[in-house]
């Protein structure tokens, strides 16, 4: 039996053998530790706050009928294992881990103090297994694309995950064996709750993958109706992490041509998401450049990335029009978002996860 679990959404990921500065396509990092984050200060904002969601696809008993059950309870610590697989202990990390989930540490120019409990809503260990990103920030605009990314007042740039996946157990599903101690575990302290795959034995669904129980973890904001091209949620995974903020950024060029963009594309949405989130720490947005390229893993480019315009609006949103900074920026008793009481991390998904 095989165990997929799935995270989307503001995700800070730690090893138990520390940074993967060094790391390579491979290597067992040991116990994989998975922190949900939120600014304290936004909560009950709909547009800042992130809410973390617990969902699976899979038999809750061995003589089950598989099923689907969503927003599920979410303890605080959790612990997700497959035993009786002879499963060796620690997570690899795969090549597209490394290369497309942001290392904090590279990007910020401080050294972090440790991980803020304050900011942390969610706790998910895993022992074994191997972690990899499979999607990637997007943008709808002839068609929906991967969509470069540079980030803040560094040289930083190329394709970031919006997701991230730990395969656990390796079972061929041609040849499912039905064994009943073949199941996977959700530790919440004292409790256990045990899953079996979705299907059984020779049981096929045509759009379920067989032998294998799905795990979706999401740490999203609310949606709204309007997507923008910067993510400045990220700077929550900073400030959990420990790194301190700065007073303004360093290349001025960079952020005074990122401020024109964005109030070019949307005023109001650009002053609201600084007004409550701040500045300090690097944050991606959509790095504009109509030339095709391979999907570049996310590497010191050399120097910092100068925005040139705005992006064009997602084609789905081509009939809305930007509106303008209402005069104090105030709030209006929709979290601030005048109009827009969320933000949208499935049709923005500029809201990467990031790894110390």
């Amino acid at each position: 039996m095989r165990a997929q679990i799935i995270f989307r959404g503001l995700t800070l990921f730690t090893f138990e053998k520390g940074s993967v500065e060094n790391a390579k396509d491979g290597d067992n990092m040991g116990e994989l530790t998975a922190w949900l984050v939120s600014d304290p200060k936004m909560k009950g904002m709909p547009a800042h706050e992130h809410v973390p969601s617990l969902a699976t696809l899979a038999r809750e008993s061995f003589a089950g009928t598989g099923r689907a059950r969503v927003n599920r309870e979410f303890p605080e610590e959790m612990r997700l294992s497959l035993p009786n697989h002879g499963l060796a202990n620690g997570v690899t990390v795969a090549g597209s881990f490394l290369d497309y989930v942001p290392r904090l540490g590279a990007l910020h120019r401080d050294k972090p103090t440790g991980i803020q409990q304050e900011f942390i809503t969610r706790k998910i260990v895993i022992p074994s297994g191997r972690v990899r990103a499979r999607e990637f920030v997007a943008w709808e605009s002839y068609g929906k694309a991967p969509a470069r990314v540079a980030f803040m007042d560094t040289p930083f740039q190329g394709y970031s995950a919006n997701e991230v996946v730990v395969d656990i157990g390796d079972d061929d599903s041609e040849s499912i064996v039905d064994d009943q101690k073949k199941h996977m575990v959700m530790e919440a302290g004292a409790k256990k709750k045990r899953f079996w795959s979705f299907t059984k034995g020779s049981q096929l669904s045509h759009d379920i993958q067989p032998n294998t129980v799905e795990v979706l973890i999401t740490n999203a904001a609310a949606r709204r109706a309007t997507s923008v091209f910067w993510g400045l949620h990220m700077l929550t995974l900073f400030d959990a992490a420990g790194y301190p903020r700065r007073d303004a950024y360093e290349n001025t060029e960079q952020f005074d041509a990122f401020v024109r963009a964005a109030n070019d594309f949307d005023p109001t949405e650009w002053q609201m998401d600084r007004d409550h989130m701040g500045i300090g720490h690097p944050f991606p947005f959509l790095a504009v450049d109509s030339t095709p390229d391979q999907l570049r893993p996310i590497r010191d480019a050399g120097a910092p990335y100068i925005i040139p315009k705005a992006p064009p609006h997602p084609e789905g949103e081509a009939n809305r029009k930007p509106k303008s900074a209402p005069p104090g920026h105030g709030m209006d008793g929709m979290g601030g978002m005048h109009g827009h009481p969320a933000n949208d991390p499935l049709n923005v998904m500029i809201c990467p996860p990031g790894v110390i």
